[in-house]
């Protein structure tokens, strides 16, 4: 499909998810119910109604995403949601993994020169929970500046592509912390810290271009430079994203403890 994403897709006696024909408000052969439009309030029902955990069905359809972030996404925006998992959801998940994957490798646990210091990274740390956020932001605000007039898909839309694509990410950060969890080691650890920022960042940008080309079925050779200019700008925007965001929490923290 490349033709402007409207509400009149949403007018069909089909069902979005299996093509089947529709006699009432839920299909009759996969039993999703008639698709809209993808709104604030449909996200917000839509993360209640489907927030349960372990689904084999569901953790096998979620497993796509890590390939297919942009299909994934371009899908469920377009009505197939009953075997697809909620982004919010999906998100949230992830970022429980993650923490325990952290926590095992003591990656977010320095050590404390006096009790003052471990106060103040208590603080910081409830601050910085979500940090895990931002390379949402920075794709949503790349894929809305570059693409926006593309297919006609609305900020929703985009925000469920950029919720779909940090969910990639938080996959590619578990997945760097492996050699860590594999071997404990002192020097391994500061040179982890000191350079994965630099490539996990290039690799979530090709992720993210990636998705992209598969959400809006772009031809590779045809749209290379708007998709380089794309991955670029998220590189840029989460840097300094992330940048104001650690610079915001020092300084609440700081206020907190009276300095």
């Amino acid at each position: 499909m490349t033709s402007p994403t409207t509400d009149a897709i949403f007018d069909t006696p089909q069902c979005l998810n299996c093509t089947a024909l529709l006699t009432g408000p839920y299909c009759a052969q996969c039993g999703q119910k008639k698709a809209g439009r993808m709104g604030a309030a449909t996200v917000r029902k839509e993360a209640w109604a489907r927030f349960r955990w372990f689904e084999w069905e569901v953790i096998r359809h979620a497993l796509r995403v890590l390939p297919q972030p942009g299909t994934l996404a371009r899908e469920y925006v377009l009505g197939q949601r009953k075997d697809h998992p909620h982004p919010l959801t999906l998100l949230c998940l992830a970022i429980g993994l993650l923490l325990i994957v952290l926590g095992h490798t003591d990656y977010l646990k320095p050590e404390f020169p006096s009790e003052a210091a471990a106060s103040m990274y208590a603080l910081v740390s409830a601050y910085s929970k979500w940090s895990f956020s931002l390379g949402a932001v920075a794709a949503f605000a790349s894929a809305w500046l570059l693409f926006r007039r593309r297919l006609g898909y609305n900020a929703t839309e985009l925000l469920t592509l950029a919720l779909y694509c940090q969910s990639v990410f938080i996959a590619l950060q578990m997945a760097n912390q492996l050699p860590l969890v594999l071997a404990h080691s002192p020097a391994l650890l500061k040179w982890h810290k000191q350079w994965s920022p630099w490539y996990m960042t290039a690799l979530q940008a090709l992720a993210f271009m990636l998705a992209l080309r598969q959400f809006y079925l772009l031809d590779v050779r045809r749209d290379a430079v708007r998709l380089l200019l794309a991955g670029a700008l998220f590189a840029v925007l989460k840097w300094q994203a992330t940048a104001l965001y650690a610079r915001g929490v020092v300084e609440v923290v700081l206020w907190q403890m009276g300095l």
